[in-house]
């Protein structure tokens, strides 16, 4: 029979609820160039932070090289000085790259800069190709070049995403076309200028899918080592240092919204008696399937299942009441009995039982989170000397604790001689 859960607990694990965001996309992969909701707002979000000082940098060069091309005409090209007016051809770019940068100390220009930048740039574009075209149209053909390096720049340069550096790219070729067949361009130049527009967005766009594809593994990699570091090797949960880190967190949203905090700690009944009856890999497999029944019953954002230390565990539940917070540890220790998992050594069933101890407050900014943990400290410990396989609740006014310790109540034994 032991053999058999064991089997069957370890294809359940195998299956964990608590498997990562980050996991699942590396399974699933993103050869679209596009993660989940939550992982891709993150990752945009901490790439344009990574790149904002080589992103400003960029800016300021490419204002300084468009001034420097305008100069340059007047005496390279006088053709084109004389057809175009200096104001035309810096009228647009210049302002367009001095708005983006202006957008960069935003509080969120991670937002609004990419999807400005996304429109200027193919606002630029058609500039940019409007003003080879009417180069052209008075002979001067040399300025096609200039798309050329425009496009090249929006790939790399700019900081914009791969799907959106392409859009804009694919607009400002059709743009072309359009406007040199109204312009009667000869059919072999228009050709050769289409055609090489293409290849450069052929070529800019491989190595702009690869390096952007690099940029997400990596940041996935990342991503999964600092979760690896925050999680439990036995059960897969979060570990006592995801817990303490989750926990402070919560308490200081909670000051900000006076909301409440439930804490509830779990302890696996007469644990070390299930070890020297059926083994330390029996006691794995037991930690493995109750770690997963409590992830089960932290699937809130904000909520939190870790492993404490030992066969103890905890859960954060946020905006909890005591009522709630009891029904989900009556809840959870339903489910941990249904596992069904022989203890015949258990004085409080035959089967694995936890017990629990709840602690609820209203956290308060001259208080840290210890009071609670110390409060569900003691709730467990009520718990445990009223027989085990049961649940406790504190919930009573924390500010006049000392934190640090406490007294714990032990039962009262029987002198010798006396009726037991």
């Amino acid at each position: 029979m032991q053999a058999r859960w064991s089997e069957a607990g370890s294809s359940e694990v195998s299956e964990s609820p608590t498997t990562s965001l980050t996991v699942r996309q590396l399974e699933r992969g993103f050869y679209g160039l596009r993660f989940s909701p939550d992982l891709e707002a993150s990752w945009r979000r901490e790439q344009f932070q990574d790149r904002l000082t080589y992103l400003r940098v960029n800016l300021v060069l490419l204002a300084v090289i468009i001034f420097t091309i305008v100069q340059l005409d007047e005496v390279v090209l006088p053709t084109v000085a004389q057809v175009i007016p200096n104001l035309a051809r810096i009228g647009v770019l210049v302002p367009l790259l001095v708005l983006g940068l202006a957008l960069t100390f935003l509080q969120r220009a991670d937002v609004w800069y990419p999807r400005f930048m996304a429109v200027g740039m193919c606002v630029g574009l058609l500039g940019i190709a409007w003003v080879g075209l009417a180069s052209w149209e008075a002979g001067e053909s040399r300025v096609f070049v200039r798309l050329v390096i425009a496009t090249i720049a929006v790939y790399f340069v700019l900081g914009l995403p791969f799907r959106s550096a392409l859009a804009a790219n694919l607009i400002a070729i059709a743009f072309y076309a359009a406007i040199a067949v109204e312009k009667a361009m000869p059919w072999a130049d228009l050709t050769h200028y289409v055609v090489m527009l293409l290849m450069t967005n052929v070529i800019c766009a491989a190595g702009a899918y690869n390096l952007e594809h690099a940029r997400r593994t990596a940041w996935l990699d990342g991503r999964l080592l600092a979760e690896t570091a925050l999680q439990d090797g036995l059960t897969g949960i979060p570990n006592r240092r995801r817990f303490d880190d989750h926990l402070q967190r919560v308490w200081a949203q909670s000051i900000r919204e006076r909301g409440s905090i439930a804490l509830l700690f779990a302890d696996i009944d007469h644990f070390k008696a299930f070890n020297d009856r059926y083994g330390h890999q029996a006691g794995d497999e037991a930690l493995k399937a109750v770690s997963k029944v409590l992830a089960h019953f932290a699937r809130r954002p904000l909520d939190l299942a870790a492993r404490y230390g030992g066969e103890e565990f905890a859960i954060v539940l946020f905006d909890t009441t005591c009522d709630h917070a009891l029904r989900i540890g009556e809840e959870i220790m339903a489910a941990v009995r249904e596992l069904a998992i022989p203890h015949t050594d258990s004085g409080a069933a035959p089967v694995l039982t936890i017990s629990m101890g709840i602690g609820c407050v209203v956290p308060v900014a001259r208080r840290s989170c210890q009071g609670l943990v110390q409060l569900a400290d003691q709730a467990l410990y009520a718990a445990k000397d009223a027989g085990r396989n049961q649940a406790r609740v504190q919930a009573a006014e924390y500010e006049h604790m000392k934190t640090g310790y406490f007294r714990r109540h032990m039962p009262e034994k029987s002198e010798p001689g006396k009726d037991q």
